[in-house]
């Protein structure tokens, strides 16, 4: 069950033998922009379908539209029953790894929100309109940089806090949970490695659970897209900007550290310099450096992404895969190729790898939101031959931030993935308006899969979800 709260995650998988509920999970529940009361029917509804018992809680990674609706309705989960709670290796507080990268995240993200705040400032004290006054094309210039302001606070606000950091560490998702009281003392915490697989788990009896991300290696996890591997073409990424963040931190001591060379820098020596640039506004610059936050927020962006827990539950008897990426982006997904794992085939050992798990996905939970991104084509979508494929796609225009308009609903990826689902695709969303985004010049539709997709979500309007059934 996918619920509608908006543009983000919130599934909740029952587990069945028989009309028999054998394990209750909730993977995320989160929406960019969404406030609290879009959440509280989703909880009643949760609580109303499972009991109040969540068997199993887990949570991809710490982007606003994955876990926000937890923070905003701490006191309505804290009433949840969990049994036990499921993370990656990255929210692992004695992990060495993990911590340096919650350590390096929140550097950046402490760095952005300064730098988003600043130049709100400079939008606000009207600093822009002032030096554009005299352009001739002044509209057109202020309309720029307030569209750039925008966008550098919406990618800011997609990154909830987790704390301060406390006797040099910063806090995990878990930490955070348990402070929100939703984790109890008694709620078993477990963190989830690459290349692990669990398949005698108490409360998934005949499912294989696979681990496939958040690789370990660094470098995977800041690889977001490679040519002929996602489904549009973007410009080139810039890199992680530490030494921006160490200025917006304050640590202005070192010169390499500062964003222009000291022989730029105007000084009390050259006052007539100063006088003749302060005369004219349109001469300073000493805001520009400011601009290059919009790379430093896209690939914090991003490498938050790649740390999401990918898992991928196997019916053991049929073999059916059901896939849950998170937001993996192509690094993560890269990864899983590194690791194969032995299971038993009725009695005999076989080894399977991250291809004989796509080749047998029944059901996909859609990555990122169907950005371009968000779902490997070569190595990923086009793996997914089963006959019996479906797809959930967490997305909706009624939440959703104005600079992901440009890349959700990526049109090459729906039409294909619509296709190999023969029409069985649902969305969070309006799915007239979407499929209007997804029906472009670029690409074809059928109108039997169409009519399939239609039938399916049809059943579900004016309800705060959609459901599907997967047999064993």
């Amino acid at each position: 069950r996918m619920y509608r709260a908006g543009t983000g995650d919130c599934f909740l998988l029952q587990f069945k033998r028989g009309t028999t509920v054998r394990c209750n999970m909730l993977i995320d529940c989160g929406c960019i922009l969404g406030a609290r009361a879009d959440f509280l029917p989703v909880i009643a509804d949760i609580k109303t379908k499972t009991g109040g018992v969540i068997d199993v809680l887990v949570v991809t990674h710490e982007h606003a539209d994955h876990i926000n609706g937890f923070k905003l309705c701490a006191d309505a989960f804290a009433r949840f029953e969990i049994g036990e709670a499921w993370f990656a290796w990255t929210e692992d507080e004695s992990d060495e790894l993990a911590n340096d990268l919650r350590q390096n995240h929140s550097k950046l993200k402490m760095a952005l929100q300064m730098a988003s705040d600043k130049l709100t400032k400079l939008q606000a004290d009207k600093h822009y309109e002032h030096m554009f006054a005299e352009e001739y094309h002044q509209k057109a210039m202020l309309a720029a940089k307030e569209k750039f302001i925008g966008s550098v606070s919406q990618l800011n606000n997609l990154s909830m806090n987790l704390g301060a950091a406390a006797k040099g560490k910063v806090p995990s998702m878990v930490t955070l949970f348990k402070q929100l009281k939703i984790l109890k003392k008694d709620t078993d915490v477990y963190f989830f490695s690459p290349g692990e697989l669990y398949d005698t788990l108490e409360r998934l009896p005949g499912i294989r659970v696979f681990v496939l991300g958040p690789p370990r290696d660094p470098k995977m996890l800041n690889i977001t897209e490679v040519k002929g591997e996602h489904y549009e073409k973007r410009e080139s990424k810039s890199n992680k900007d530490l030494a921006l963040a160490d200025v917006m931190m304050g640590k202005q001591d070192d010169p390499a550290m500062l964003p222009f060379e000291p022989e730029y820098e105007l000084t009390d020596a050259n006052a007539v310099v100063r006088k003749a640039y302060e005369a004219e506004s349109w001469r300073n610059i000493e805001h520009d450096w400011l601009y290059s936050v919009g790379g430093l927020a896209l690939r914090y962006e991003s490498s938050i992404n790649n740390t999401s827990l990918a898992l991928a539950f196997q019916f053991e008897s049929s073999e059916r895969v059901l896939l849950f990426p998170g937001d993996a982006e192509f690094g993560n997904w890269q990864s899983w190729y590194d690791w194969e794992w032995t299971v038993n085939d009725a009695g005999e050992k076989k080894k399977v790898d991250a291809g004989y798990l796509l080749a047998n996905t029944v059901f996909y939970k859609v990555g990122h939101h169907s950005s371009q991104n968000g779902t490997a084509s070569a190595i990923g979508l086009e793996k997914m031959e089963h006959e019996e494929l479906s797809a959930m796609v967490p997305l909706s225009f009624r939440k959703i931030q104005s600079v992901w308009l440009n890349t959700m609903p990526n049109d090459h990826l729906c039409a294909e993935l619509i296709a190999r689902c023969q029409g069985r695709v649902l969305f969070s969303g309006d799915r007239d308006v979407l499929m209007k985004n997804i029906k472009t010049p670029r690409v074809s539709v059928k109108k039997s899969h169409e009519a399939t997709l239609n039938a399916l979500n049809k059943v579900f309007d004016g309800k705060i979800y959609v459901e599907y059934e997967v047999k064993s």
